[in-house]
């Protein structure tokens, strides 16, 4: 099973996250909507200091969708991790703690202090999955650890909600300014690459 995959699944069960455009859209200039976040700004330097010698990739499993940030490790090939996000605001007067009914269903078991509310539970032997929802931000992580140590994707669930910040989720999908291009001579153009160190 793909630790993407699957916590695409949970995420679309728990969150909502493959919804209509106008449902729980946030207000303009508030927050970007889940589809412009990016594993990039999301990603905090706490959380590649947790997982040494791994890279991630982005994935999507909507086109409304917020990431999931895949990490995997060229010396642990055994260990695979997932977070995936959603942030979005939630209905008036919607129960987060409710949103935990389709994983504690599946088997999943309440977890204490972590969140607004969260759950584990394991899908398959060997795979640990966390959903929560952060306090202080609009958002919902799907936490996915295949392989040795799958324990802790609790305290990588921990470590993601510390990191999630609304100044965060503000510059999380702006992508890097253009070079200027006013200091360039008129009529001199650079082919991509064309000479840069």
């Amino acid at each position: 099973m793909r630790v993407g995959r699957g916590a695409g699944v949970v995420l679309a069960l728990a969150l909502g996250a493959c919804r209509s455009r106008d449902a729980g859209t946030p207000d303009a200039g508030v927050l970007p909507p889940p589809s412009a976040l990016s594993c990039e700004g999301l990603v905090t330097p706490e959380i590649r200091d947790a997982l040494p010698g791994f890279s991630f990739k982005e994935e999507r499993t909507c086109p409304s969708c917020g990431p999931i940030c895949t990490f995997r490790s060229a010396e642990q090939k055994d260990v695979t991790v997932s977070i995936a996000y959603d942030c979005h605001k939630l209905p008036d007067g919607q129960d987060v703690r409710g949103l935990l009914a389709p994983t504690l269903r599946a088997g999943g078991i309440e977890v204490p202090a972590l969140g607004k509310a969260a759950a584990r539970r394991e899908p398959v032997p060997g795979m640990l999955q966390v959903v929560t929802w952060d306090d202080d931000t609009p958002c919902g992580i799907v936490v996915t650890w295949l392989g040795k140590d799958k324990d802790r994707a609790l305290e990588l669930a921990r470590t993601t909600l510390f990191g999630i910040t609304h100044e965060r989720l503000m510059h999380a999908g702006t992508p890097p300014p253009a070079p200027s291009l006013d200091s360039a001579p008129q009529g001199v153009g650079l082919a991509p690459d064309a000479g840069l160190p």
